[in-house]
């Protein structure tokens, strides 16, 4: 279980650097794509689910395995977190992203960084929880 735990901990640490990165630096500079070029560059910028979607995956996996051996109180708060972040993902991000292939439109750059956040934040929650849970473990 501690082989789990850890990629879990690993996958979640990366996915919480890289939404930041995403957060701070990726999407702002959306707003400097021409609005004509923009559909092109966002069907070539896909590419970024090569990298995710993989990675969250493994999380979700090792985090559904976690809560089914380990449900309590922060364990459950992290799968409630990651749900947070799967349903923004499906919600938000994807449909988002997916009109940007064919619309460069400013508005959909501002909701795309907006609700980005429900995901950032999340990603950031769980990694303090994973911290403090692989803490106890080390240090107990």
């Amino acid at each position: 279980m501690k082989t789990i735990f850890l990629i879990h901990i690993f996958t979640t640490i990366f996915m919480t650097g890289l939404c930041w990165f995403v957060q701070i630096v990726h999407y702002p500079l959306f707003r400097a794509i021409d609005s004509d070029v923009f559909p092109k560059y966002e069907r070539k910028n896909a590419i970024t689910g090569v990298i995710t979607v993989p990675v969250m995956t493994i999380e979700l996996i090792t985090g559904l395995i976690l809560i089914y051996s380990y449900p309590e109180n922060l364990y459950i708060l992290n799968i409630v977190l990651l749900a947070m972040i799967w349903l923004s993902t499906m919600i938000f991000q994807v449909p988002i992203h997916l009109k940007l292939m064919n619309e460069g439109s400013s508005k959909l750059i501002t909701k795309v960084i907006r609700t980005n956040w429900i995901r950032t934040l999340s990603w950031t929650a769980r990694s303090v929880i994973l911290i403090y849970l692989l803490w106890t473990l080390i240090v107990f």
